[in-house]
């Protein structure tokens, strides 16, 4: 028991100094949850949309929504509108 809290604790550790060093440190477990999930839902699939992020994180439309204004405000992402579809939107992660 003993090794698993320490390596849960490395774990911990080693999220809080990526989050210091793409400065997410500052935002709320829900905004962390989105951009994470995003950034999951992208390498996994080759991009990502808004409906996407709602569905995997399990979180409410608004509260999705309300996460991405302010990280793509921050410059964390990149929002634009479907060709295809004008109603969906794709996230990208900017660097």
């Amino acid at each position: 028991m003993k090794s698993f809290i320490q390596n849960l604790n490395a774990i911990l550790e080693m999220l809080e100094s990526v989050e210091h060093e793409i400065n997410l440190a500052g935002y709320s477990l829900t905004e962390k949850k989105v951009f994470f999930t995003i950034v999951q839902l992208t390498a996994k699939e080759g991009s990502c949309n808004i409906t996407d992020v709602i569905n995997d994180s399990n979180l409410s439309r608004s509260t999705v929504y309300k996460a991405i204004k302010k990280l793509e405000k921050n410059m964390l992402l990149r929002v634009k509108q479907s060709s295809y579809d004008k109603r969906e939107s794709y996230l990208t992660v900017t660097s």
